[in-house]
């Protein structure tokens, strides 16, 4: 019988009862917060997607109170995906040949990652000893250093040693490995390769690792990129044999690289990590991932397609949107970073006013009596995209900007001619598709759910949020 990921390592031990309300894993005494066609979500699990969303917006507090995560919202959300990984499985979308090599590829990538983990990461080892002989040579060259000089660059030189430790330990693994290795190269069509040209014969492989062969197409693909990377650099060289020192140099960097990772990843895979449950729940997470990416793009997307007279209508409803040479007023707050940005956004959301924050914490603003109007095609891209969706009055998310995180109001718009349909086309493909997407799979779960047996445990989901108020 087929267990979704999260549940797991539980699946085994559950515990039926008779009272629905006090579900729990016998094993770890782990709460069922809800059961999805038998399958169940627990504790662990909700506490795992916090966890995920934590690494990405750390100001977000799991207590279900305003502006933060609501832990019924994220059950509901995972619900949403139990129905689809299980009507994925039931059109066999796992079967397709297609999912099936995405699915060997993320296991490969994931035995690198272990390897790796295994044989640089968890063999680094920086002592107390050695920060200090690396900061007495570094910054007491000339006589000892302030009192709290050391403390003060211990992080520094610590994140400094572990990197150089971690190029050593993979430099001499990749040594190791390509000492025990039989590489055979195909030398004559090495040389007759040109990062500059393309590549007309008949072979089709540019060496062979153990085997297994590597790739013409890689060889010459990642060559021409790694020219490209060095262009400006390559027309500096003043000398024919320059320029042919730099194309040697590039082909074999290239095709190094392409043997390395053949190496590592024969390695990963020789090691068979797919004998250990807890990188195969790894594995199965990253399926069931995969199978809602294919649900959505072979089950939904295809229902999703807006027809022209759908384009039409929307460009006709919101022919201001596509307004070219307009004028717009606004205010801005600039960061340097994200999470600063969030957090003036979370205290917007709850009322404040924006002027007043933006002369607290922004780094640059302008002040409010400048009232200026200013043509929004000189703006780069994102504020531009942001200008065009704001209404009059409305307040943007946070968005990026080069390297500055923005928050945009919009004070007024004005003036502008529409641009012609056909030069909005593609963009209103991506506007309508997206949103016909969105209420394609909102009725399709909703139609899911209607037909599922979906029970949610309301006095466990009760005491998670509870927890989380207190913690």
């Amino acid at each position: 019988m087929r267990k979704l990921s999260v549940f797991a390592l539980m699946a085994f031990f559950l515990l039926a009862t008779a009272d629905h309300d006090a579900l729990y894993c016998a094993s770890e005494r782990t709460m069922v917060l809800a059961e999805v066609n038998g399958e169940t979500i627990d504790e662990t699990a909700i506490q795992d997607r916090i966890k995920a969303i934590h690494r990405y917006k750390p100001l977000i507090q799991a207590e279900g109170g305003a502006g933060s995560i609501k832990i019924l919202d994220l059950l509901e959300e995972m619900i949403d995906e139990a129905l689809i990984i299980q009507d994925a499985y039931r059109v066999e979308l796992d079967r397709h040949p297609d999912f099936e090599k995405k699915l060997q590829a993320s296991i490969k990538n994931q035995s690198v990652i272990r390897l790796r983990k295994e044989e640089v990461l968890d063999k680094i080892d920086i002592g107390e000893e050695d920060l200090l002989d690396y900061f007495k040579k570094h910054y007491e060259k000339d006589g000892s250093a302030p009192e709290g000089e050391f403390e003060k660059r211990k992080r520094r030189i610590t994140k400094k040693l572990k990197k150089e430790k971690e190029k050593e330990l993979s430099k001499n693994f990749v040594a190791m490995l390509r000492k025990q290795a039989d590489i055979q190269i195909d030398k004559e069509l090495f040389d007759l390769l040109d990062p500059e040209k393309d590549y007309a014969g008949k072979k089709s492989v540019a060496a062979r690792v153990n085997g297994q062969p590597i790739p013409l197409d890689d060889m010459v693909h990642d060559m021409k990129r790694a020219f490209q990377k060095r262009a400006r650099m390559f027309s500096r060289l003043k000398t024919n044999s320059e320029q042919e020192k730099m194309r040697e140099e590039l082909k074999q960097q290239s095709l190094d690289g392409l043997i390395t990772y053949e190496l590592v990843e024969q390695e990963a895979l020789r090691r068979n990590y797919t004998k250990d449950p807890a990188f195969m729940d790894i594995i199965t997470r990253r399926k069931e991932g995969l199978l809602i990416n294919e649900f959505k793009e072979k089950i939904i997307y295809p229902l999703a397609i807006p027809a022209k007279k759908e384009l039409t209508k929307y460009y006709e409803e919101n022919i201001d949107d596509f307004r070219k040479g307009y004028e717009v007023w606004f205010r801005e707050m600039t960061f340097q970073a994200r999470e600063d940005a969030e957090k003036a956004l979370k205290e917007l959301k709850e009322g404040a006013n924006f002027e007043y924050l933006a002369a607290q914490v922004s780094e640059r603003w302008t002040p409010k009596g400048a009232r200026v109007w200013v043509s929004a095609d000189g703006f780069p891209l994102g504020i531009r995209n942001e200008l065009n969706r704001l209404e009059v009055g409305q307040i943007s998310d946070v968005f990026a900007d080069g390297r500055l995180y923005k928050i945009i109001k919009l004070k007024g718009k004005r003036g502008g001619k529409p641009e012609e349909f056909s030069r909005v086309a593609r963009r209103l493909k991506g506007i309508v598709g997206q949103q016909k997407f969105n209420i394609v799979l909102s009725d399709y779960l909703a139609k899911l759910r209607k037909e599922s047996n979906i029970k949610i445990n309301k006095k466990a989901l009760k005491r998670i949020e509870e927890k989380y108020r207190t913690d």
